[in-house]
């Protein structure tokens, strides 16, 4: 009995207990609900998100997107988004909100500062005297070259033909150094305004063969400061010992001397005698070669030889053919674009057109290039067809060749990009072939070769003879024995091989 009276309690309680909680919560609901109800009295006109506009009509406000001023927007201009707003659209500059082209290729700009490097013993002076123009990534082709002194008065011609950047690396040993300021000061205030617009001069030398003193053309040289004294050098051999002396005003900065034009170029004729050819010294031409290339501020760049002259427009015409072609360039393969090379007479001038150039080959008056030396080196594949195709407006790809037999001798002048294979700075120019490997390493890479048909390039004028230099020949039998031994098993390892590919 007492368990069923409790159990009776229990339920009675917890009934009272429910009653009560249930009563409380409708009371809460009730005030909830009124209060809910206020705020959406409240609220039944809509705020209008920014930029659109309040209307009232008979059934409240409403909110309208205003119409577009095409004037200031064009369709292609505008944000298709959903979510953009037309405060967001209209926000656009009507002066600037034409899209520029599409670009045929994407590339990251360099700097074209002073900066000091080294490769093996040689200094190097980058950008030591730069030209007034600079160029963007995209915007040009930089012919990259070299050269000593006795090779600086080809710039006058260069610069007027290729009208664009160019990157000259300087071997300057020793007192070469001091001539090197005196040319390079005539050639920019003397003679041709291309000169001083396009033409960077980066300076060489080796640290066996310093020179005295160096012009400070810059206020911070590696955060070198303002001083005049003496460092005392070490060469490389351990016994010789060279003070330096770094220039500069109360600025940290010198400028080049003020050049006399009233007097014959510094150069003269024939030139003197340089420093380098004094001392018998190895021309380091691969290193000259990189550090001109390396120092381009263009994606495309065209290493050539200072006596080489180029033919007139080829930028333009190179990059109005890239625009016809961009499809097909955009393939992802390795390419370049080789220009064939001739030579003409001494008592000949250079021509600025095939025409005229097939008409003085046709007469004798030019040949191609190294044909009394080493024909095979500069013949490009179908070269005769190439002298009797039609001459077209403007520029296009001839032939597509490959440096494959008969053509495995080929030491191809080329417009290339900053990211083909370098020169092998071990190789001097007196030992010959020293364009050998990086031919043979394009070949490996399975490169094509898009010969140019309007583009050529003609050596200054005076056809080169063999000459027979006992000393030269044993260094170039000793860097071919070398190239052999060494740098092709080198490229093997680092590239591969194929059959059709020799050196």
């Amino acid at each position: 009995m007492t368990i069923i009276w409790t159990r009776r309690v229990i339920i009675k309680a917890s009934l009272l207990f429910n009653f009560c909680a249930l009563t409380y919560v409708a009371l809460h609901a009730s005030n909830t609900s009124i209060s809910v109800s206020d705020s959406e009295l409240k609220s039944s006109e809509p705020v209008c998100p920014s930029g659109y506009i309040e209307t009232l009509t008979s059934n409240g406000k409403t909110c309208t997107i205003p119409e577009r001023n095409t004037d200031a927007v064009s369709e292609a201009e505008v944000d298709t988004d959903p979510n953009t707003t037309y405060q967001d659209v209209v926000s656009i500059d009507p002066l600037v909100t034409e899209k520029p082209p599409t670009p045929l290729f994407t590339c990251e700009g360099k700097s074209s500062e002073f900066r000091y490097g080294q490769r093996g013993s040689q200094y190097i002076l980058y950008n030591y005297i730069r030209a007034k123009r600079q160029f963007k990534c995209d915007e040009s082709i930089t012919l990259t070259t070299h050269g000593d002194t006795s090779f600086l008065d080809n710039l006058v011609v260069l610069s007027q033909r290729w009208q664009g950047p160019i990157s000259v690396s300087v071997y300057v040993p020793s007192s070469d150094y001091d001539d090197a300021i005196k040319i390079i000061s005539y050639l920019r205030q003397c003679t041709v305004p291309e000169i001083e617009e396009f033409v960077t001069f980066h300076f060489v030398f080796d640290n066996r063969h310093m020179p005295k003193s160096i012009l400070k053309l810059h206020t911070t040289q590696q955060g070198l400061p303002y001083f005049q004294s003496q460092t005392k050098v070490r060469t490389s051999d351990g016994k010789t010992i060279v003070k330096v002396t770094y220039h500069g005003d109360k600025n940290g900065k010198t400028e080049l001397p003020t050049a006399n034009c009233s007097l014959p170029a510094p150069w003269g004729s024939p030139p003197k005698q340089t420093y380098r050819n004094q001392k018998k010294l190895l021309y380091p031409v691969n290193v000259l070669r990189n550090v001109a290339r390396e120092s381009a501020t263009t994606y495309y760049v065209f290493a050539s030889d200072s006596e080489l002259y180029p033919s007139p427009n080829i930028i333009p015409q190179f990059f109005d053919m890239l625009r016809r072609n961009e499809s097909y360039l955009n393939l992802g393969k390795h390419r370049l674009f080789a220009l064939p090379i001739f030579e003409v007479y001494s008592n000949q001038t250079v021509p600025d057109s095939k025409q005229e150039l097939v008409k003085m080959l046709e007469s004798g008056m030019a040949i191609p290039f190294h044909k009394k030396i080493c024909a095979s080196c500069h013949s490009i594949p179908r070269q005769k067809e190439w002298l009797k195709a039609p001459v077209k407006e403007g520029l296009s790809v001839f032939h597509v060749g490959k440096r494959h037999k008969p053509h495995h001798n080929w030491e191809p002048i080329f417009i290339g990009t900053r990211e083909d294979p370098l020169y092998d700075e071990r190789l001097s120019w007196e030992g010959r072939r020293d364009k050998m490997t990086q031919g043979y390493a394009l070949c490996i890479l399975d490169y094509d070769f898009m010969i140019l048909d309007n583009a050529f390039l003609v050596h200054r004028p005076g056809v080169k003879v063999n000459k027979k230099d006992p000393v030269i020949g044993l260094i170039s039998q000793k860097q071919n024995a070398y190239i052999k031994s060494t740098i092709v098993p080198e490229l093997k390892v680092l590239y591969g091989s194929r059959p059709e590919c020799w050196l």
